[in-house]
């Protein structure tokens, strides 16, 4: 008598394999075949639930959530008005220690630019939208011009966070030089 097999418990092994290849080996290590091996299934079932690769790797890049979400980001910070430098290395570290706890994640920030899938694709609009929404919301009462220095601040915090996860030589000290010219936020007393 032939196994019965799962659907949902096949598809979740297929997701799972998905990430512990990317964790293990990064996105060149994706193939029907290593997939299938890894979750222990016939890669047909690949091309049965979800058409083929791609359509798999779009299903897990629709189910996870790569980043921390701007409120998770901005109410785990507490701060002085003040301490415009602390801040901005307490939201770096808190954003590189996020994408380092998952290792899923770190190796898709290192494959980004070098290998366009579904998961690459929606890191990188998760990445964009929390570096260009962030500036929005922590300077909601702060006029135009410390909005824009918020945003260029933000923006380049963006390029040194995706640098130090890259384990490119990186002085954090220039966030320091930085902050020197921001206007300080406001803090809800």
């Amino acid at each position: 008598m032939p196994l019965k097999r799962s659907r949902p418990q096949t598809e979740s092994k297929f997701k799972d394999a998905v990430l512990d290849l990317v964790a293990e080996s990064g996105c060149g290590a994706l193939g029907v075949n290593a997939v299938a091996q890894k979750a222990g299934a016939d890669k047909v079932l690949i091309y049965r639930y979800f058409g083929d690769l791609d359509g798999l790797l779009q299903t897990v890049a629709d189910q996870q959530s790569w980043l921390p979400s701007i409120d998770e980001l901005v109410e785990s910070i507490q701060f002085s008005a003040q301490d415009v430098a602390d801040y901005l290395s307490m939201l770096f570290n808190t954003i590189v220690e996020h994408i380092r706890s998952e290792a899923s994640t770190l190796q898709i920030i290192r494959w980004r630019k070098a290998s366009s899938n579904p998961l690459t694709h929606h890191f990188t609009q998760e990445w964009q939208a929390l570096w260009g929404e962030l500036p929005s919301r922590i300077t909601e009462e702060l006029d135009e011009a410390a909005q824009t220095a918020w945003k260029h601040a933000c923006a380049l915090m963006s390029l040194l966070a995706e640098a130090e996860l890259n384990d490119e030589q990186v002085d954090l000290n220039c966030i320091h030089v930085f902050a020197n010219d921001l206007p300080p936020l406001k803090v809800d007393a």
